[in-house]
């Protein structure tokens, strides 16, 4: 017993130094990929001497997965909560903060929630390590306070007005948009992953095959609003 927790113990010591590392940003560069629903991102990262193969799941913000080790040894498995995200223009220099507990192989059902040990708290890491590169835009740090300042106001689109059945008030408006059937034109979606052309709301902002008026009605969006929407659609209007 005493060797299987000095195992475990050395195990976790070098799982946290991991951590660290990733954290400081000195990992070698990542491949990253989509999901085909843009549900999250794939993320396979070498940190140090591990193989890190983690995903990135925006409904409940985490990030989840497997860390390989180049010695042979087993691999060991690790979930991490976001508890902070410090937005920016420019989402490369968004700040990503996490709490992160580790863990072994479940041997059996059921396994044991026990097995989960702290690995670090508060733990910084830069949008380099979750974002491909060149990303344009996110939806909370670009394109949520777009709609909410321009369009999430009495009368129009905020949550007691919700003009055709369109709520764009802050932390309403992402289900309101992609994938969901505009009234104006039910066969667009108001927002299609990937496609800006076929998305009815990026229509009608920028005013272009449209029903009724422009949005913001008594406004219009300046371009680098517009750029930053098509860039978002385009990017798999994902909820980053």
């Amino acid at each position: 017993m005493k060797r299987t927790f000095r195992t475990r113990t050395i195990a976790l010591a070098a799982f946290a130094a991991g951590v660290a590392t990733m954290a400081v940003g000195t990992q070698a560069e990542a491949q990253i990929q989509l999901t085909p629903d843009s549900g999250r991102y794939l993320i396979q990262r070498t940190v140090g001497v591990e193989e890190w193969a983690i995903s990135y799941n925006f409904d409940d913000g985490t990030l989840t997965g497997n860390v390989f080790k180049t010695n042979g040894d087993p691999p060991s498995f690790i979930f991490c909560e976001f508890t902070n995200i410090e937005y920016a223009d420019d989402p490369a220099d968004n700040q990503y903060t996490l709490d992160c507990w580790g863990s072994d192989a479940c041997t059996e059902s059921p396994c044991d929630q026990d097995a989960w040990t702290p690995i670090g708290t508060d733990i910084p890491l830069p949008a380099s390590f979750v974002l491909p590169e060149g990303t344009k835009a996110t939806f909370a740090g670009n394109v949520d306070p777009i709609f909410a300042a321009s369009c999430a106001l009495g009368g129009c689109h905020d949550a007691a007005s919700s003009q055709a059945g369109l709520t764009l008030s802050d932390g309403a408006s992402y289900d309101n948009l992609v994938d969901a059937m505009s009234s104006q034109m039910p066969m667009l979606s108001r927002v299609e992953p990937f496609n800006a052309a076929d998305s009815y709301v990026y229509r009608k902002v920028t005013g272009t095959d449209i029903l009724l008026s422009q949005m913001p009605v008594g406004g219009m969006l300046s371009g680098t609003q517009m750029d930053t929407i098509e860039a978002w659609i385009l990017e798999g209007a994902v909820r980053n």
